[in-house]
Formats: structure tokens, C-alpha cells, sequence
């Protein structure tokens, strides 16, 4: 049996991997055109805009990654305490708008929810811990569909407050389809 320490680890990576394949989506990767060869001045943007590209990308796993490791220390906690009661505190969203505070503490608490069942299973990476937390694909899925609903509820109360934001809409669609499609992909390949 894996400690919950190495288990964490093992959820956490999973998520950096998700975050790295959401952010391929989300962000355009400069192509190489067959003028660089012609013309060298063109090469040498191409560089610059891979270099931001690949900064671009660091970032947004950064930050999506941010709330994902505190919803797995305090799923960690649940769990260490053998509670089945995760315990948002509210501090973590106090500082949020009104409008925010609700859904981006039922999206925590979903994800909490999904990382507390991962922590407490048995098993050894993370294909196994998923198939001990739930005796089938169809109650993996259940668990995905609820976080699917929380995150959209989320990215809905948000997006009227990021309207002044350029393309934001088109990323947080492209945030909650990829996450959708990427984790229900992950289900169905653990179920198989």
C-alpha cells in the first residue's frame, strides 16, 4: 500500500499532466514556415514566440496547479483524520466577489471530494487508485460529471466579471471542454 504522502504526488502529477494538455489546447503553438529558411529574420521571431509559448504555458500549469495542490492538502487532511467531511474554511475564497464565492467553493469541494476518494484508496499509481475509489467506470464518471457541473457553474459566475478581458470567454470554454473530454478519456482508458 502506498503512503497517502506518495499517493498525493501521484494525484498531483496527474493533474500537472492534465494541466499541460489543457494549456496545449488553450494556447497556439508557433509553426515553423518554410520562409525561415529564406529569410533568417523570421527564424528569430519564430524562436521568440516558442520561447513565449513555452513561458505561456509554464504559467498557466502554475497557476492552474495553484488551488489543485490546496484542495489536496485539505483533502489530505480529511483523509489523515479519517473525516468524511472536507473542510473549506472559506479563507481561500473570502477575498472573491460575492457572485464567486459560492460556485468556486462547490468547485473546491469537488475536487477535494474526487482527490479525498484518490487518497484513500489502495494502490500503487494512479490507473489503480482510481479503479480502488470506484468499483466501476460509471461511478468515476458520476464523480467527473459532478466536478464537470461545479467547474462550469464556476467559469459561468466568472465570466461576467472577466467580460472586459479580451478571449477570456474563449478560454475558459476551451478550459471546461478539453478538462471534460481529457478526464472522460482518462475514465474510459482506466475502465477498459
Amino acid at each position: 500500500m502506498t503512503d497517502p504522502t506518495r499517493k498525493k504526488e501521484i494525484i498531483l502529477g496527474q493533474e500537472f499532466a492534465l494541466a499541460d494538455k489543457i494549456g496545449l489546447a488553450v494556447f497556439e503553438k508557433p509553426k515553423v514556415s518554410v520562409w525561415m529558411i529564406f529569410i533568417p529574420i523570421l527564424f528569430l521571431y519564430f524562436v521568440f514566440r516558442m520561447q513565449r509559448f513555452k513561458k505561456d504555458r509554464m504559467k498557466f500549469n502554475e497557476d492552474f496547479m495553484s488551488a489543485r495542490r490546496e484542495d489536496m492538502d485539505m483533502a489530505l487532511e480529511a483523509s489523515a483524520a479519517d473525516g468524511p467531511e472536507i473542510k473549506d474554511r472559506g479563507e481561500r475564497h473570502a477575498g472573491l466577489p460575492k457572485s464567486l464565492q459560492e460556485p468556486y467553493g462547490l468547485w473546491i469541494k469537488e475536487l477535494s471530494l474526487l482527490y479525498r476518494d484518490l487518497l484513500s484508496a489502495g494502490g500503487h499509481d494512479f490507473d489503480s487508485l482510481v479503479r480502488s475509489a470506484y468499483p466501476g467506470r460509471d461511478q468515476y464518471l458520476e464523480a467527473l460529471e459532478r466536478l464537470d457541473k461545479a467547474e462550469k457553474e464556476f467559469y459561468a459566475a466568472l465570466k461576467p466579471l472577466m467580460a472586459g478581458v479580451e478571449g477570456s470567454d474563449t478560454v475558459m470554454d476551451t478550459m471546461a471542454s478539453e478538462s471534460r473530454r481529457l478526464r472522460k478519456a482518462e475514465g474510459d482508458r482506466i475502465f477498459q
